[in-house]
């Protein structure tokens, strides 16, 4: 039993370290920790073959042996459940709410200024009736954000995230949006004279109602918008 107790502990301490050393983080630490983990696995099964033999040597009865068994099949178990929950990725969190979550940012004024590479997002934000008018936006986050009535008229999208965002009635006149995610956003009675919808996969119930009013080019790229949204 002394060898059962002994996996048990060090499994303990390496949980221990491991949060010990979680505020650094990173992909080292959690390499680190997964290797960690495979050997206090490996040992833990190492020592349930050693008890099976140390019950036999010393002639213990069989309620003996089915208790060391259990034992350490417990303490490989939970250095198994260890290894599963002590490293979720960073990259399946959910996204952060932005400021404009909090403290509506509707009829802000953003026209013409720079916001991509800037760490700016706008996440679940409102944002009515905002003015995004040839603002740099590329690879910006709308996800979930309320844009009724905003305007982006030549405004650069390309690459943003608009993923969920409510666009009713918003002005994307001569906007690029090129690359940007818009799955399941909603877009009633949107004005996408002269956009460039190059590479967006739009759902074919939102293109029925948009290439309904798709007309003109974009005046950057020269492209159609009914050929950009590649309206049939």
């Amino acid at each position: 039993m002394s060898t059962v107790h002994h996996v048990a502990k060090t499994i303990s301490s390496a949980r221990t370290r491991r949060t010990a050393r979680g505020e650094r983080g990173g992909g080292v630490a959690r390499a680190r920790s997964a290797r960690e983990i495979g050997r206090k696995q490996e040992f833990a099964w190492k020592s349930l073959s050693n008890a099976r033999d140390d019950v036999s040597e010393t002639g213990s009865t069989r309620s003996e042996i089915a208790a060391s068994v259990f034992s350490t099949m417990c303490a490989v178990a939970c250095a198994s459940a260890l290894a599963m929950t002590m490293d979720a990725s960073p990259a399946l969190a959910i996204p952060q709410t932005s400021e404009c979550a909090t403290n509506s940012c509707d009829d802000r004024d953003y026209h013409g200024q720079k916001l991509a590479g800037t760490g700016a997002f706008f996440t679940k934000g409102s944002l009515k009736r905002a003015n995004f008018d040839g603002a740099n936006l590329e690879g910006i986050t709308f996800f979930g954000a309320d844009l009724t009535g905003a305007t982006f008229r030549g405004a650069n999208l390309q690459n943003a995230n608009l993923g969920q965002a409510n666009l009713s009635k918003a002005d994307l006149t001569d906007a690029i949006l090129s690359g940007a995610i818009v799955s399941s956003a909603q877009f009633d009675d949107v004005k996408i004279e002269g956009s460039d919808w190059s590479e967006v996969i739009v759902r074919k119930d939102i293109l029925t109602g948009l290439c309904k009013v798709a007309k003109g080019e974009n005046p950057v790229t020269g492209l159609p918008t009914e050929l950009t949204l590649m309206c049939p």
